[in-house]
């Protein structure tokens, strides 16, 4: 008898926390967002030109590792990229510019998913071994 009113004393109190702290965990805050200027993207240098800036839009891009393995894949080395850019018009540099918005900022976030699946695989097997001890 005792068993089973130990055991409603858990299930009831794991239902209570439950009932606290998730309603606090859908609480969210507000977010702020502001319109910043294109110089934004170079902050050390003063791009003055349209062309300026989408040239440091694409050499930025060319520092990113993902843009690096594809174009070792393709052949070219980051000094080959950067003659063919002194070579293209402004419209063809504006076009690659524009695609760099496209690369994705963190990376491909295949660490993020494995963290998140470990997390979860966590909580799963503590949920069990609690359950196994009430």
């Amino acid at each position: 008898m005792t068993l089973t009113l130990r055991r409603g004393f858990n299930i009831t109190t794991i239902f209570l926390v439950l009932m606290t702290f998730v309603p606090v965990a859908l609480i969210s805050t507000p977010v702020h967002a502001a319109v910043t200027e294109s110089q934004m993207i170079a902050p050390g240098q003063n791009a003055s030109t349209k062309r300026e800036i989408n040239e440091l839009k694409v050499r930025r891009a060319l520092e990113n590792k993902i843009v690096a393995e594809k174009l070792m894949s393709h052949g070219l080395t980051k000094e080959e990229v950067s003659l063919k850019i002194n070579e293209m018009s402004d419209e063809q540099v504006h076009q690659i510019a524009s695609l760099t918005d496209r690369i994705p900022a963190g990376g491909d976030g295949a660490v993020a998913v494995i963290v998140t699946l470990l997390v979860i695989a966590a909580l799963v097997l503590l949920i069990i071994f609690l359950w196994k001890r009430i």
